[in-house]
């Protein structure tokens, strides 16, 4: 089967182009610092690229190869930026003009040898290659879904391909082919190419949009101001918690926390110090649980606690520790130190088949009112609930 070079050319150049225009679409509306402004960019001087070289029976060989080669080293470096830009990663400053300088020099100083001109430029595709899946691997990075792997595998194959060609370069293999095998080979590069385009812009806003679901199911679960899980959340949790302590026997305490004379700071100090004090508490708090434990806030100044196959006394024992710990904390704010001390209730124990999320949470909620009214800054345990008379 023969593919001729010339059509090849038009439909990379129009799909790199069409990707360009609705990568851009997409992007409507986000700041022109937004990674996918800048993926947008790098598609569009591909596609340029490949339009050039679509020219070479209108253009002169130089002016084919320098823009054409260069035009493809800015498209890389654009991928890169795309890509440390959406990592949240500092600019590259000056480094990103290196390749898209040298690939040109090199072009024109080994015009007319094509072997080392392959190699020379082909080496630099490679190394701009590289950084972008060094990136992609970083230990550091947190973005490990599926779009990661796209670009990890389509990257991947371009740069066998690439190393491929300056193989073919170093032994000559390129020069032993007659002009039909250097079509076919040029061909099947640029049909890769193509693949390999579709593939990584198709993994890029993959890994946008798998970010964008990320961050939205934490808006969702996670309370903004404290870091930890909201109301929704931690009775998700709770919910979940009780059902596998019924099931296993185990036991199951919950604390109900709250910040005494919260309104007195708010209007001591406002409502940014306020946010502070809540930070600060929550920070208190969540150093002192066990990985197994969970905690969030439950609203305004309350917060939830649950202590999985956790006693009453163990309940006790960590909710006096967690009440000496906030009043020995104050929080600074300015040249203020702003001391808060909390109330909390405990409900602890074994749970049975009847207790449900809802009862225990009313129980510590209740032993905490008592907190509250026995004189605040203090550990109050839920009653027992009184025993059914046999016979009603």
């Amino acid at each position: 089967m023969s593919l001729d070079m010339q059509t090849l050319f038009v439909v990379v150049t129009s799909v790199a182009l069409l990707l360009s225009f609705w990568v851009a679409f997409m992007a409507w509306g986000q700041p022109a610092r937004h990674a996918l402004w800048a993926w947008a960019l790098a598609l569009l001087f591909y596609g340029a690229s490949q339009a050039v070289f679509a020219l070479r029976d209108f253009l002169s060989f130089g002016v084919i190869l320098v823009t054409g080669n260069t035009a493809c080293a800015l498209a890389l470096v654009l991928m890169q930026v795309a890509l440390r830009r959406f990592q949240g990663a500092e600019s590259l400053g000056l480094r990103w003009s290196l390749p898209v300088v040298l690939v040109p020099f090199l072009t024109l100083l080994s015009l007319n040898q094509p072997r080392w001109r392959v190699l020379s430029v082909t080496l630099v595709f490679c190394y701009q290659i590289g950084v972008i899946l060094l990136a992609l691997l970083h230990p550091g990075q947190k973005q490990h879904g599926r779009g990661r792997y796209i670009l990890v595998g389509a990257f991947s194959v371009l740069l066998l391909i690439l190393s491929l060609r300056s193989a073919a370069a170093i032994t000559g293999a390129l020069d032993d082919q007659s002009g039909a095998d250097t079509s076919r080979w040029l061909a099947l590069v640029f049909l890769i190419s193509m693949w390999v385009i579709l593939s990584i812009t198709l993994g890029f806003v993959y890994m946008t949009v798998e970010r964008a679901e990320r961050l939205n199911f934490e808006l969702a679960m996670k309370d903004m101001l404290t870091g930890m899980a909201n109301r929704r959340a931690i009775t998700d949790q709770l919910l979940n918690t009780v059902a596998r302590a019924q099931r296993q026997g185990q036991y199951l305490s919950v604390l109900m926390l709250d910040i005494d004379h919260f309104k007195h700071v708010n209007d001591g100090y406002g409502h940014q110090a306020g946010d502070m004090v809540l930070r600060g508490v929550a920070q208190i708090l969540q150093s002192r649980l066990r990985a197994q434990d969970q905690i969030g806030r439950f609203g305004g100044e309350e917060f939830l606690v649950i202590l999985p196959d956790t006693s009453l006394e163990g309940a006790q024992t960590l909710a006096e520790a967690l009440r000496q710990a906030v009043e020995a904390t104050p929080t600074q704010w300015g040249a203020h130190s702003i001391a808060v001390t909390i109330s909390i209730g405990v409900r602890g124990g074994a749970v049975t088949g009847g207790d449900t999320a809802d009862k225990l949470v009313g129980a510590a909620d209740a032993a905490l009112y008592r907190a509250k009214q026995n004189g605040r800054n203090r550990v109050e345990v839920a009653l027992p609930q009184p025993a059914l008379l046999a016979g009603g």
